[in-house]
């Protein structure tokens, strides 16, 4: 797991004080959302993902046809 920033450190910290819980717990909730979303996006099916409260995290599509068309350019035949 990745070691939060200071903004997530008070989230988590917060977190904790409202609800209770453990560090460890509570690190790992507020991480597994941003580590599914970039399992997701590594995977490359480049389809939307929507988490509550964050927004809608996608590629642009014509971000999609320049990676796409640099790969092709760079194939030998």
């Amino acid at each position: 797991m990745p070691r939060p920033s200071k903004l997530m450190e008070e989230i988590i910290q917060e977190i904790i004080e409202e609800d209770g819980g453990t560090y460890e717990e509570v690190a790992e909730v507020v991480m597994s959302q941003f580590a599914f979303v970039r399992k997701h996006m590594e995977h490359g099916a480049f389809s939307q993902v929507r988490l509550p409260y964050l927004g809608k995290f996608y590629v642009k599509p014509t971000r999609l046809y320049r990676l796409n068309n640099a790969v092709i350019q760079r194939r030998k035949f």
